[in-house]
């Protein structure tokens, strides 16, 4: 709520609210006349006599999605789709993304241009080069964040709607600090840098679950013939990409070889674009079997990506532009969808071991996660026909049980910190939002004793010895403080 964030912050904090702004948008008002208005603004807002051409049921102009182009440098591993899934009624189709892309874009450039005013006007009162407080904002950004930190932590300490969500689930101290985390999901920000299989401590002989799969082709789609601005309209993107400038003199080409001074060896933190192959770490010999009471925290080898169907992930997915070769796994068959949406989890079993996630910095002795108890159930096949630990879907309908003698045992760098029977386990299953568990594992402000925080490796395993097949488990984010 701006408002309450603007009490927070003693009012320095920066805010936009973006209107529906449909009253703006001239009528539709029949087969005939739409024909006559701009492009952007046909079939958005309809009058009463011909509502039904812009209702969200059985309406023709709601959607225009192609699943691909022909062409003649790339063929689909796997037949393309007539149309793109998930075109639901509630779903906004194509033309109210459109709608909204461009208030959010002329928003921008508005305030661009104020700002390149403000530099106009600086430049003239005290000279180039123009001083830095006018295009840094960090020292603003930290302003706020402290004013909300005091205020929080403070006279408004219990008072904010997230504290009184949160509370009844006793995670309110997330509210009152900065949170960081990593998930398996995408689109996530840093795109694989930031999944949890990128934080997985290898097992003793190598192995950790990474991604596998490649992408189909590369570089940019071809768009549909039906996609294309007639020429009495007004082409948006040609505005924005006409420029007078020459084409710059620059080598903008991004190679493998290089000096190590040259490369950061951190292509997905820099956004390249090269093409990038996610190293698969296949697993070595088997190691030695352990017991599955042993208290050491050594990582397994029975923990995998589980991926949804026509959901393995490719490429780099964050959900901006430069995501162009996420999810162009050769099962997909709307190649031309773009979409970065992908539920995938890292899985195991009562036979895969520990799962050891390192964590870069724990400042506020604060661990939870999202996990996903219901799932896999007997079918994990990394673990399928072995009996020792290590080895020497979510289904409609009610979830299958934990046997009754399952255990989940935490740990926190190498020293089991806590365990949860069933009974535990069950309380815990309690959801904060619509299929969203999240499961508190340290909580400790005197954990840490650095200011700045430290490196934590944070192990979880779950045990059955009747049946160790069923007592399955899925991660899908880890949060931290």
């Amino acid at each position: 709520n701006a408002n309450n964030l603007q009490t927070e912050t003693n009012g320095s904090f920066w805010h936009g609210d973006i209107i529906s702004g449909k009253d703006f948008i001239v009528l539709t008002e029949g087969i005939g006349q739409v024909t006559t208005l701009p492009l952007a603004a046909q079939y958005q807002r309809c009058s009463l006599s011909v509502e039904e051409l812009c209702s969200d049921k059985n309406n023709p102009h709601k959607y225009d999605a192609h699943c691909w182009v022909p062409r003649s440098d790339v063929e689909p591993k796997t037949t393309p789709s007539q149309g793109f899934s998930s075109q639901a009624s509630w779903h906004p189709g194509n033309r109210a993304h459109q709608s909204e892309s461009r208030k959010a874009a002329l928003t921008i450039l508005t305030g661009l241009k104020n700002a390149l005013q403000i530099w106009e006007n600086a430049i003239d009162e005290t000279g180039f080069p123009l001083a830095e407080s006018y295009w840094h904002i960090g020292d603003t950004y930290k302003s706020v964040q402290e004013t909300l930190t005091t205020y929080i932590n403070g006279p408004g300490k219990g008072t904010s709607e997230c504290e009184k969500h949160f509370e009844k689930f006793g995670f309110e101290r997330v509210c009152r600090m900065t949170m960081h985390g990593m998930s398996e999901f995408t689109p996530v920000n840093l795109g694989g840098a930031n999944s949890l299989h990128a934080h997985i401590k290898p097992a003793l002989n190598g192995w950790v679950p990474a991604q596998t799969a490649v992408s189909v082709y590369s570089g940019i789609d071809i768009l549909p013939v039906s996609w294309k601005i007639p020429a009495t309209e007004v082409d948006v993107h040609a505005i924005a990409i006409a420029t007078t400038y020459k084409k710059p003199q620059i080598d903008q080409m991004y190679g493998d070889e290089g000096s190590d001074e040259d490369d950061d060896g951190d292509a997905e933190n820099s956004r390249s674009l090269r093409s990038n192959t996610i190293q698969q770490h296949q697993p070595l010999e088997r190691a030695a079997d352990r017991n599955t009471l042993s208290d050491e925290v050594v990582p397994g080898i029975g923990w995998g990506i589980f991926s949804e169907a026509l959901s393995e992930v490719t490429g780099y997915c964050d959900g901006s532009a430069m995501s162009l070769d996420c999810h162009r796994e050769k099962n997909n068959n709307c190649l031309l969808s773009g979409h970065n949406d992908a539920r995938n989890t890292i899985s195991g079993d009562g036979l895969s071991g520990w799962l050891v996630i390192q964590i870069p910095k724990v400042k506020e002795g604060l661990i939870l996660a999202r996990m996903e108890w219901w799932h896999p159930r007997g079918n994990w096949p990394m673990t399928e026909g072995w009996t020792e630990v290590n080895n020497g879907n979510r289904a409609l309908g009610k979830a299958i049980p934990y046997p009754d003698d399952v255990f989940i045992d935490f740990a926190v760098n190498g020293e089991i910190i806590g365990t949860w029977d069933k009974d535990e386990i069950q309380t815990r299953i309690i959801e904060i939002a619509y299929n969203e568990a999240f499961y508190k594992f340290l909580d400790d402000e005197d954990f840490i004793q650095s200011e700045e925080g430290e490196p934590v490796e944070f192990g979880i395993r779950i045990r059955s010895e009747s049946d160790p097949r069923m007592a399955g488990l899925s991660l899908t984010h880890v949060y931290y403080a």
